[in-house]
């Protein structure tokens, strides 16, 4: 586990230690944020940049990592010497990558839970897995490409042009979430002993963050929470709730209990005594 001063010199973080850092599987809003970033970084890579596409490998939730700057990137093989790859081969392997992507995203989204419960996922989540997956029945449909997803995350959203800037601040807040997370247990793995009344020395939220999953108690230990013994706790038994019945409940309890004589009445109409 990294020391709080090794916190300015983390720049990225693999999907793997998120998760068991959270112990929890990621939301439907972060799978839609590293799905988008990780083509953007396919389709950077595709172009020419370093390193090259061909060289790219996502096996797994650790050949994925998240960027403080809300970007993403893979676990990369460096071959030596200069390799000549084609076209076609290069298309054939971003299509490969992006079938690979759903299985990573997918596995994310599935972390933690029972192996016989199934995660329910909205629809065009779904959708989109399917089709990055190869799991729709048309077999004739092409295979998914790049601009496929873009649309799709894309449209997912209320204004599709802020895609890009909305993506990268959900990755950046999910990087930001996981250095405090892992800061706070340090600090709490490190103390010896912490005082009785003291206040711990946690990091603030950033400007314009989103709240964590745990804003209380964020909250709680960056002002100090003062512990008492149970002798000092005020011993106050809670009085018992008073039951509110209902005049209906009220008027059954009373015949039940023959609180009241029922008198005989007589039919006049009839003139039979009841």
């Amino acid at each position: 586990m990294e020391s709080p001063q090794c916190e300015q010199r983390i720049t990225k973080v693999s999907l793997a230690e998120i998760l068991r850092c959270f112990e929890h599987p990621i939301s439907e809003e972060q799978a839609w944020a590293i799905c988008f970033q990780c083509c953007r970084e396919m389709e950077q890579l595709a172009r020419g940049l370093c390193p090259p596409l061909h060289a790219v490998f996502i096996k797994g939730l650790g050949s994925i990592f998240v960027h403080a700057d809300g970007t993403a990137s893979f676990k990369v093989f460096h071959k030596s010497g200069k390799i000549i790859v084609l076209c076609s081969a290069l298309l054939a392997w971003s299509l490969q990558l992006l079938e690979y992507l759903g299985v990573v995203i997918y596995e994310a989204l599935d972390w933690g839970i029972n192996s016989q419960v199934e995660r329910e996922l909205s629809d065009p989540l779904e959708r989109l897995l399917c089709l990055m997956l190869k799991l729709d029945d048309e077999a004739t449909k092409p295979a998914v490409t790049l601009q496929d997803v873009f649309k799709a995350c894309e449209e997912h959203l209320p204004s599709p042009s802020e895609a890009t800037s909305h993506y990268e601040m959900t990755c950046r807040n999910l990087f930001s979430e996981y250095m405090e997370l892992q800061k706070i247990v340090t600090i709490i793995q490190t103390s010896k002993e912490v005082p009785l009344g003291a206040t711990l020395s946690l990091p603030s939220h950033p400007p314009g963050s989103k709240a964590l999953p745990w804003p209380s108690l964020i909250h709680e230990l960056q002002n100090g929470v003062r512990l008492r013994k149970a002798a000092e706790r005020p011993q106050h038994p809670a009085p018992p709730k008073e039951i509110v019945r209902s005049p209906y409940e009220l008027l059954l309890d009373d015949i039940q209990h023959k609180r009241y004589t029922l008198r005989k009445v007589s039919d006049y109409s009839r003139g039979v005594k009841l």
